[in-house]
């Protein structure tokens, strides 16, 4: 009899064990259909977790680069925009001074020598753009406007006007001269403000401006200052192209480290997924079976033993 009762038990006993083995199964993807995750835990797979946290972290990177490319493209953009506008400036400037010649009245000339005042204030205006609470053209040095009207001492004589620049250095060969560079990528990292060399051209260009509107400011007309303000204004507007063709290259290897950050941060996400990530359809399948074979276990170990196996568990 005893043998009997130890057999009995020792049945039961595995019966509850196998019916406990059903029910964590049940409880697991019951889990993962939920979470739509098969692992969830480092100690769910150690090494699977691992790499879905360096992946992670990649993606982090990523991330950030997008936020610097956003940032470095709004800068990119404003620029080219200002620069556009200072163009279209120059060419109401030369305009108005080929439209005034010397059949013009005194009041014709003044007028023109308030129309290209107007002018100078606007561009420099433009010059003195920011993004970001930065400057645009300024290169790194944010501390005051970069471009401004110096009087030379006699601000009753506005023919001896200049336009002074005074932000960071422009000459390339001076060890002082730098760039704010943005990581946009992995391996790529881009200057996205206009290159300190192209901040003289503006100075020069508003400067051009403003000697046309000197021309005008004398008792008569002055022909050969006249053309030879409009012939500089020209020459700028070339430099200011060449300035705008650099900003452009700089947009086309922002959008080039773009789709590669698109493309790694979708490959890394779709690693991610096979890795931790479930087939809905086959684990829901999985759980109803599970459930069925769960609930029948419950339902035959009662029968056979005769008892309800809930108690056990």
């Amino acid at each position: 009899m005893s043998d009997i009762r130890v057999s009995t038990s020792a049945y039961q006993q595995s019966l509850i064990r196998q019916i406990a083995t059903n029910q964590s199964t049940v409880v697991d993807l019951s889990k993962q259909l939920a979470s739509r995750r098969k692992v969830t835990l480092p100690e769910d797979d150690p090494i699977v977790m691992a790499r879905t946290m360096r992946r992670t972290t990649e993606k982090r990177e990523l991330l950030q680069f997008n936020t610097n490319n956003i940032l470095a493209e709004n800068l990119i953009k404003s620029s080219e925009l200002k620069l556009s506008e200072m163009r279209a400036l120059g060419d109401l400037a030369i305009a108005i001074g080929e439209s005034t010649d010397a059949q013009a009245s005194a009041t014709e000339r003044e007028s023109a020598w308030g129309r290209l005042n107007d002018l100078v204030n606007q561009a420099l205006d433009l010059a003195n753009a920011k993004s970001e609470d930065n400057y645009l053209f300024a290169g790194t040095d944010f501390a005051q406007d970069p471009y401004r009207i110096d009087d030379n001492g006699t601000p009753a004589d506005l023919s001896d006007d200049f336009v002074v620049y005074e932000g960071s250095p422009t000459d390339p060969s001076d060890p002082n001269f730098e760039e704010a560079e943005y990581y946009v990528g992995s391996n790529t990292k881009i200057a996205p403000r206009l290159s300190p060399q192209y901040n003289e051209d503006i100075q020069n260009y508003i400067q051009h401006i403003l000697d046309l509107r000197n021309a005008f400011g004398g008792p008569t007309y002055d022909d050969v200052a006249v053309k030879a303000a409009i012939a500089d204004i020209e020459t700028s507007d070339d430099r200011l192209v060449v300035a705008t063709t650099d900003l452009a290259l700089k947009q086309l290897r922002l959008e080039t480290a773009k789709k590669a950050d698109t493309a790694l941060f979708n490959q890394l996400d779709g690693s991610i997924a096979g890795e931790v990530g479930i087939d809905l359809a086959e684990v829901a399948v999985r759980l109803n079976q599970a459930q069925l074979g769960y609930e029948a276990a419950l339902s035959s170990s009662s029968r056979i033993l005769q008892v309800s196996l809930l108690d056990y568990i």
